[in-house]
């Protein structure tokens, strides 16, 4: 993942109120409220998918693929979890 998808997509997920943690090449992206909702997200090949091995959006899409992921981890806009 490039530096520049790397941080628009952190700084979209930020703004749902999730804590996001770099790891290599992947972002650990959890909810704060619980400590079972936690994503890991790496890119390959232009897209965006889970350690599970789920596609949740392609590279240029970081307000969906955020969108997503924090509807995945029970996020809401602004914020508010």
């Amino acid at each position: 993942m490039d530096a520049s998808g790397y941080r628009d997509l952190a700084d979209r997920l930020k703004a749902y109120g999730l804590s996001i943690v770099a790891k290599g090449a992947q972002l650990c992206v959890a909810n704060p409220l619980s400590a079972n909702l936690v994503e890991e997200v790496a890119s390959q090949g232009g897209r965006y998918i889970t350690a599970w091995g789920y596609e949740i959006g392609e590279r240029g899409d970081e307000s969906g693929t955020a969108l997503r992921l924090a509807f995945l981890l029970g996020a809401s806009p602004g914020g508010a979890v």
